[in-house]
């Protein structure tokens, strides 16, 4: 059985969004879409391993994965008030998140 892919957004990408569609006033009655990008397991796995590779218990990625989602439309728009509001330009990368969660974590 395949595992197919699914679509990626950093938890502060997603807050943001979330404020900006409560206080936003250009923002009425809309669903705004947060989806960062598609992903597969191997993606993440390489970049846990890429961040820490000394850690042995990072497992194998999946044998049959494949990429399987099409493109979310409405994604722009949630681009575009992310930049009017926060001057973010373009979403958070897959990298970035795990590395900052990995790191927050460690610290504690």
């Amino acid at each position: 059985m395949a595992i197919l892919s699914a679509w990626f957004v950093d938890v502060v990408d997603t807050a943001r969004l979330h404020a900006i569609a409560l206080f936003c006033p250009t923002v009425r009655s809309e669903r705004v879409f947060a989806a960062a990008s598609p992903f597969v397991w191997e993606e993440v796995i390489q970049i846990l391993r890429k961040i820490q590779p000394d850690n042995q218990s990072i497992p194998e990625p999946p044998r049959d994965e494949r990429m399987t989602v099409g493109e979310v439309i409405p994604v722009a728009r949630a681009a575009k008030l992310l930049a009017e509001n926060f001057g973010q330009l373009g979403w958070t990368t897959m990298e970035t998140c795990l590395e900052g969660g990995i790191k927050k974590d460690s610290a504690k």
